[in-house]
């Protein structure tokens, strides 16, 4: 495939020119699905990835969705605004949910429907899958609850910036075809993908702290063979810290599309990539082994090396003599029953009570040790809630999922807690400010 004199075919996410039927260039197709061996990623590939990271990679599909949703919903930062009187408010939710849940259900459910339906592709990392419309009910309805709390998310900023909480670049000045404005666009295309691949890493390490991982990733981890709606899939604590990924709109003066390009990433990019199958767009054996084996695999797939550094990558299926695939994990979070545990609904039900408790002093006349208070409670009560209620419920082991040194597991834990709980923290700082 030949574009203005360029080879394209392996561009964009694309594998010999096709968007389903045809699987990785490393994959040897003489082989099973998930039976060839990724190569080991290498910190130096990733770093000369990067000025390619539009191009080489899927990238380029959804920052062009972004432009033109960015263009048919940009975000009304007038002093009149919705978002501008509240951070919480019916009417700005109301609207942005217009927008996220059709083509949230639109995007997953057209990577659902072709390849579970229409058999677009034909390497399924499992052959003799049954078709489970319990778990796809259950995986859409936390899809979901995400998106409502990604609008919540669209919300706290929006009413940062329109009131003066948060300055940023315009969109005015990002998208003026100026030198400024074009390095401007620039830095958030290139910039988010980057981002994203550093920050995934650690959240997800982060999330698999043992209370954390009882509490809130098992929920996540209860599909072992996955389908694109598992990949949103999450407990609202995880996708809390997973969306603070939008971290660098709090410290860096970024315009309101970065913003929004970083959460369409966040939103659109696990769809495929939770596909179950071996051969179209954004496949990714690599992250269906972290979902079968579970010890493995924690980084996305374009920063591999990351895993290579701890000790955790793994390169095929070789070895497994399981044909029917993986089995669900022993533990009470790994099934897909409807009725939810007691233990599940007390962490549930305590954790969005830190929210709750904040959102009634929103607008109140605090004294900075109070604001410091609430702003504590939304970051990190969350985790020490997982904490206190896995010793309670018996389950006191920290990190028993995978062999680390301590100077491994206080990394991790650091940079998790930096990187997901501060972020929010910080947020509801600046929202509490009078």
């Amino acid at each position: 495939m030949v574009f203005g004199g360029f080879d394209i075919s392996n561009w964009f996410g694309l594998t010999n020119g096709k968007f389903f039927g045809e699987p990785p260039a490393y994959v040897d197709k003489t082989k099973l699905p998930g039976m060839s061996e990724i190569p080991t990623a290498t910190f130096l590939g990733w770093l000369t990835n990067t000025p390619f990271v539009l191009i080489n990679s899927p990238n380029f599909v959804w920052a062009s969705m972004s432009l033109v949703l960015y263009n048919f919903a940009p975000y009304d930062l007038s002093s009149s605004s919705s978002a501008a009187l509240s951070p919480i408010s019916y009417n700005f939710l109301n609207e942005r949910l217009r927008l996220w849940i059709p083509t949230v259900i639109g995007y997953f459910g057209f990577w659902h429907t072709t390849l579970h339906f229409l058999n677009y592709s034909s390497r399924p990392f499992i052959a003799n899958r049954n078709y489970n419309i319990q778990k796809v009910v259950h995986n859409m309805f936390w899809t979901l609850s995400g998106v409502c709390i990604w609008t919540l998310y669209e919300n706290v900023f929006c009413y940062l910036w329109a009131s003066g909480r948060l300055p940023y670049i315009s969109d005015a000045i990002t998208f003026s075809g100026t030198t400024n404005g074009n390095l401007y666009l620039l830095a958030a295309l290139m910039g988010v993908p980057v981002w994203r691949s550093v920050h995934f890493y650690f959240a997800h390490r982060f999330l698999h702290f043992g209370p954390l991982y009882q509490q809130v990733h098992s929920l996540h981890h209860r599909n072992t063979d996955i389908e694109p709606f598992s990949g949103l899939c999450m407990h609202p604590i995880e996708h809390l810290y997973y969306y603070a990924c939008v971290a660098p709109s709090l410290v860096f003066y970024c315009s309101p599309y970065a913003f929004f390009w970083n959460g369409l990433h966040l939103l659109f990019s696990p769809a495929a990539g939770h596909s179950g199958y071996e051969d179209h767009f954004q496949s990714d054996a690599f992250h269906y082994m972290h979902h079968r084996y579970f010890e493995c695999n924690y980084a996305g797939g374009d920063a591999g090396f990351m895993d290579v550094l701890f000790g955790t990558f793994r390169s095929s299926m070789q070895g497994d003599g399981d044909s029917d695939g993986p089995k669900p994990r022993e533990d009470a979070k790994s099934t897909l029953l409807t009725i939810p545990t007691f233990e599940f609904v007390v962490y549930l039900t305590l954790s969005l009570a830190c929210f709750g408790v904040t959102a009634n002093y929103i607008h109140s006349d605090l004294t900075k040790l109070q604001i410091a208070g609430f702003s504590a409670l939304t970051g990190f009560g969350p985790t020490f809630l997982a904490v206190i209620i896995s010793r309670l419920f018996g389950k006191g082991q920290l990190m028993k999922q995978t062999s680390m040194t301590s100077t491994g597991y206080a990394i991790h834990i650091l940079g998790g807690s930096i990187l997901c709980a501060l972020p929010v923290s910080y947020a509801t700082w600046l929202t509490l400010q009078s």
